[in-house]
């Protein structure tokens, strides 16, 4: 089933954005004289489900993009994601209805490299305890913290896709040795990202310095890093997600911290977002925690917003990038 991109009998195209992206986003919308760009007052379902009935297009950052919401919006077209999950939009109902689900492509990979390297270094130089020491006058706590250098360490990268390969591109240019998973790219395509390719997880954790995850969350890889997972792993390694969380097994992961079989871990993705301040995440100090963050650098912010607007207005005009639909079926049958 596909829509018609036939525009609403006020030759204003409706599109809603559920929540401001940066200014050079909405800019580029408003900027059509064809669009007329619907910013609701709330970001609760409840300010903007009334308001679906002639919208074409939906701009969506954290809103959730249910079954309902389709159903509500007999004319969308376009469901524009500000990033490159789609675990808030019901995808299949989407499909169903011929409503092309679009992401942001390459816009936030950088971003999300830099955070994943920035990990690694600030668990492997301990930069949150010196700095901790330093500013409770514990100055020489430095000679029992025991920093790392991460030259000629071992990083296996699990999803070498967007960020994973950018991932495999900056640990290699500081002297780590990646080691690369993913069964969507042949060894020699590996070897090419600079990878020494591996095809069996488990047989690749022991080896592994520094563990870190680029895939999406869905049924297979939930729990994919879980207690068999970091048995094998060093107790002198650390794990890095800044993917989705639930891919790593959290009770699990602190198991492993409180019993130090493991060293450290890096989580910019939690499974509930945000954590309640009672979740034992907090409250453990071998942890280096972010707010689901990596993609919000000014740079992957505008980059993001551009790639959103834009992804609307090449729908409407008929050249929507098949590289940036989540669901190309659907473009295809329009």
């Amino acid at each position: 089933m596909s829509r018609q991109l036939t525009p609403t009998p006020s030759n204003k195209r409706k599109v809603l954005c559920i929540q401001p992206i940066h200014e050079v986003g909405m800019d580029l919308l408003r900027q059509r004289a064809d669009i007329e760009l619907i910013v609701p007052e709330s970001i609760e379902p409840n300010a903007w489900m009334p308001l679906l009935g002639d919208v074409e297009a939906i701009v969506v950052r954290l809103g959730n993009i249910t079954a309902e919401v389709i159903a509500a919006a007999p004319k969308l077209q376009l469901v524009s994601r500000h990033g490159v999950g789609v675990d808030n939009i019901d995808v299949a109902s989407a499909t169903k209805a011929g409503v092309i689900v679009a992401t942001v492509g390459l816009a936030n990979a950088p971003s999300v490299a830099e955070q994943t390297l920035m990990m690694i270094l600030s668990l492997a130089k301990r930069s949150q305890d010196f700095d901790r020491a330093v500013r409770t006058g514990d100055y020489f706590r430095k000679f029992k913290l025991e920093a790392m250098d991460i030259a000629g360490k071992t990083v296996l990268i699990v999803g070498l896709g967007r960020i994973g390969s950018r991932v495999a591109a900056l640990t290699r240019a500081v002297g780590m040795v990646p080691l690369g998973i993913d069964p969507a790219y042949t060894a020699e395509k590996i070897k090419a990202m600079g990878c020494e390719p591996v095809t069996d997880l488990h047989t690749a954790l022991p080896r592994a310095d520094f563990l870190t995850v680029h895939i999406p969350l869905e049924p297979t890889t939930r729990g994919l890093i879980g207690a068999k997972e970091l048995a094998l792993m060093k107790p002198t390694a650390y794990v890095i997600n800044c993917a989705r969380g639930g891919i790593v097994d959290e009770a699990a992961l602190l198991d492993a911290l409180h019993s130090r079989r493991l060293n450290g871990a890096g989580l910019d993705v939690q499974a509930k977002e945000p954590p309640d301040l009672t979740d034992p995440l907090l409250a453990c100090d071998r942890i280096l925690l972010a707010p689901h963050s990596a993609a919000t650098s000014l740079e992957g912010l505008k980059r993001m917003a551009t790639t959103v607007a834009q992804n609307v207005l090449d729908h409407f005009d008929g050249c929507l990038p098949e590289s940036h639909v989540f669901n190309p079926q659907v473009l295809r049958n329009t």
